[in-house]
């Protein structure tokens, strides 16, 4: 003992002053959140979160939710653990909570007895809340732990909202449209039964002047105001139906405009949604479009990608951005319009661009708010002209539907005639989409399409049979007629069936831009004696954005009805309307009528001019001056133009001089009016012929010059079926472009062949793509005649020796054992040509 005595002495004599050793003594202070060694451990809980705390809970009478679970954390910030949470509520009678956390607007159940388990039924309030005479009222929830307690949450308990109206700036629904990037603020108005059932004001904006419900503040105790509904049923959340049109921040449920349209806009609350209005981005008043010097005509080299430029301004005069607009050429083949305006010149030739606002892609809006402010409506923009210098050659395609079971592919360049190609069945109808792509072929059976580069086939389809009446430019959809069934198809590229409409239609044409399709339809296509039936006098017009509406149109001529001529449909340029033949022709546009919002008022494709003549065939010409008809009286041809005036905006009282720029559908206050196109007959000119029918009238891709310090010109050739004394004449129509004045006819002497029978009529015809020449198909010598645009003479002729079908053995062939031909060639009367390069 002694020595561990001496041995402690020595040490402290040793370590020198002023040394501490670290851990050697104990220091609880570190585990407190105070640093003090007393009060709240840094592990327990120190505060606890209860959401919504901004917010608030909405819940109507006797409805329940769950809380959302309460979050603890320590006095650091960690997580901290709860094994159970105690809620609790500063009304018991107005907001009840169960041990679970499960609020009802109203008292649960307990004890009730007979096998019952506690909380599960909410009873509404007794008695109900009265604030101000009306029946809602505010209670608190929090929740606890380990004798800590949350914030607390509001939780608002009013009488079920019957319905919501959306109130911006004050008013009780939108009394204006808002500019691009304007913000504006959300507010609603709510409604609820009373008694009786009879709606009444529950809360509104401050300062509201007007009430959405029915009996406004006349509530039995005498209520003369009412609150923002932030205070009496806890604020609102907003979404919006169409995303492009605006944004809302939900945090302070601000609206921003986006691009032009009406979008609805659905507020929620008490855990259920409800429309309450509409919100809508003023649209486009003007679209102007231009190359890059400003220019609206021009030349642009092949191979060479130009981009037009493009402003947009408002209807209030701001300028828009960022709109998605179909720019849409006269001539796909050669000049492609691509999106945002890049304009390829793939190959010589010429055309006119267009920039196109069209629903749903541009200014939508739901379907019974069609017209509010302008918006679902579409808007056109002036044309920028483009010429491709040089010159092309073509591919070209033959066949004689429900004549022969074959089509001749031709390649110009060489002068070839390809080997006949044999189809599964006889066709009823051939078409080749725009780009050149494919050759669709319409049968009785099924849909044959055949690659152009291969002129083999690609697909056979038999769940669409049917005739095929048009392709849409962008190449996407078909429109397949099954005259049997009674039914069209839209029947898309990819082998799928996009819609189907009931009807039976004769003709069809899309527009430009691919949105909408223009069908026609005529009594005078009956023929009882060979079993067709189900013709009737309709337009029907499919619209993207409207989807398919029918409209009845004048019942046919006499001379139809015996010859069972079909009607047809010419679309204007821009394609903004269509004229359709008959007698009278009349013409529909894209601007409705009726009134604004009120969709069973409206008329989408309202007729908007009648013409007193008898057209059997139409065409228009690609600088849209003149919608070109051709009508047969006894068996004399005649020609009719028509020139076309669509309202621009040198045309409105106030306007700009803008000669070229479409106005937008006019609209006075509450109405929709149609675009009040305007037309003016010249003289119908013979065309000194004799026919049995009209076929088509065909016109340039683009205008013509004869010769240095000539005018350029539309021309047009018109193709019929022989009578007895037809002499094979080909008729033309020349019309200075841009220019309403009447133009000239004349003819152009088919040259006969060497041996053999002298052509009768030029059945069919086809313009080459650089414009150069018109291939015409004849009968008589069953020939296809090259015609010199710029000379009008008839430089050469080949015969593809189409086969005729065999009556009896193939399926579908028009001809008897007494009508077939005798040579066993028929005339083609369907051409396709497509472009190609030189070099």
């Amino acid at each position: 003992m002694r020595r561990y005595l001496t041995l402690i002495f020595l040490l402290c004599l040793t370590v020198p002053a002023g040394i501490s050793f670290s851990g050697c003594v104990r220091n609880p202070a570190g585990n407190y959140c105070n640093g003090q060694g007393y009060g709240l451990k840094v592990t327990q809980v120190f505060s606890i979160d209860l959401e919504p705390r901004t917010t608030g809970i909405s819940l109507a009478f006797g409805q329940t939710r769950q809380v959302t679970p309460p979050t603890a954390k320590t006095c650091h910030g960690a997580s901290a653990s709860v094994s159970q949470y105690l809620y609790g509520t500063t009304n018991n009678q107005l907001v009840d909570i169960s041990p679970t956390g499960s609020i009802c607007a109203g008292t649960w159940n307990r004890n009730t007895g007979g096998g019952i388990p506690d909380y599960t039924i909410c009873s509404a309030p007794n008695p109900t809340p009265n604030t101000g005479g009306l029946p809602y009222n505010t209670a608190y929830i929090t929740a606890s732990a380990d004798s800590i307690t949350s914030n607390p949450v509001e939780v608002y308990v009013h009488v079920p909202v019957s319905s919501i109206s959306l109130a911006l700036t004050g008013t009780p629904q939108q009394a204006q449209c808002y500019s691009q990037s304007t913000v504006a603020q959300l507010d609603s108005e709510a409604c609820y039964a009373g008694p009786n059932n009879a709606q009444y004001e529950l809360c509104a904006p401050p300062g509201l002047s007007a009430y959405s419900c029915k009996n406004g503040l006349n509530l039995a105790g005498g209520v003369t105001s009412v609150p923002d509904c932030s205070t009496a049923i806890g604020p609102l959340a907003y979404t919006v139906g169409t995303a492009s049109v605006a944004t809302i921040n939900p945090e302070n449920n601000q609206i921003t405009a986006e691009l032009p349209g009406t979008t609805a806009i659905t507020a929620s609350v008490a855990g259920s949604g409800a429309s309450a209005g509409y919100f809508s981005v003023c649209p486009p008043a003007k679209i102007s479009i231009a190359l890059a010097n400003g220019a609206t005509s021009g030349t642009v080299t092949q191979g060479v990608q130009q981009n037009v430029t493009t402003t947009v301004t408002d209807t209030t005069g701001h300028t828009i951005t960022g709109l998605t607009l179909d720019y849409q050429s006269t001539n796909p083949l050669e000049l492609t319009a691509g999106a945002g305006g890049a304009i390829g010149a793939q190959l010589p030739g010429s055309g006119s661009v267009y920039a196109i606002c069209q629903p749903s892609s541009c200014n939508p809006a739901p379907i019974n708010q069609v017209g509010v402010f302008g918006t679902g409506l579409s808007i056109s923009s002036n044309p920028v002209n483009i010429t491709i210098p040089g010159t092309a050659s073509s591919y070209l395609w033959f066949s004689a539907p429900g004549a022969s079971q074959y089509f001749v592919p031709v390649e110009l360049l060489t002068g070839s005639v390809g080997s006949t190609v044999r189809l599964p069945y006889v066709p009823n109808s051939m078409i080749m989409d725009q780009l050149g792509t494919n050759l669709y072929f319409g049968s009785a059976h099924e849909l044959m399409v055949y690659s152009t580069s291969t002129n083999t086939i690609s697909k056979q389809d038999p769940s669409v049979p049917g005739v095929v009446l048009a392709v849409s430019p962008n190449n996407q959809t078909l429109v397949i007629n099954d005259q049997v069934r009674q039914v069209f198809y839209l029947y898309t590229s990819t082998g799928t069936i996009s819609t189907t409409f009931n009807g039976v239609g004769t003709a069809a044409q899309w527009t430009p831009d691919s949105k909408t399709l223009y069908v026609t339809d005529t009594s005078a296509a009956n023929n009882a004696a060979a079993g067709i039936t189900g013709h009737t006098d309709t337009l029907y017009v499919y619209n993207a954005n409207t989807g398919w509406t029918t409209y009845a149109l004048p019942a046919p001529p006499a001379q139809w009805v015996t010859n069972h001529t079909p009607r047809e449909v010419a679309v204007t340029v821009p394609g903004l309307g269509a004229y359709l033949s008959g007698s009278p022709t009349v013409a529909h546009t894209w601007c409705p009528s009726g009134t604004v919002g009120n969709y069973l008022s409206m008329s989408f494709y309202p007729q908007v001019d009648s013409v007193t003549t008898q057209t059997d065939v139409l065409a228009a010409t690609t600088d849209g001056q003149h919608i070109l008809g051709a009508g047969l009286a006894g068996t004399a041809v005649s020609l009719s133009d028509i020139s076309v005036k669509i309202p621009t905006e040198d045309m409105v009282p106030g306007g700009t001089s803008d000669l070229a720029t479409p106005i937008p559908c006019p609209i006075n206050g509450a109405t929709l009016s149609p675009l009040a196109v305007t037309s003016t007959l010249n003289p119908p000119q013979s065309l000194n012929v004799t026919a049995s029918a009209v076929n088509q009238i065909v016109t340039s891709p683009a205008a013509v010059t004869q010769g240095s310090g000539t005018s350029p010109f539309n021309l047009s050739f018109v193709t019929y079926n022989p009578t007895a004394g037809s002499n094979g004449l080909l008729p033309y129509y020349k019309v200075t472009t841009q220019n309403p004045a009447p133009g000239t006819v004349g003819t152009v002497t088919l040259t006969a062949p060497t041996n053999g029978t002298a052509p009768t009529a030029p059945v069919a015809g086809a313009f080459s793509p650089d414009n150069s020449l018109f291939f015409v198909s004849s009968a008589g010598d069953n020939q296809i005649h090259y015609i010199n645009t710029t000379t009008l003479q008839d430089t050469q002729q080949i015969s593809p020796n189409l086969p005729s079908c065999a009556p009896g053995s193939d399926p579908d062939c028009v001809f008897t054992n007494a009508t077939a031909p005798a040579s066993g060639i028929v005339p083609a009367t369907v051409i396709a040509v497509k472009p190609r390069p030189t070099t």
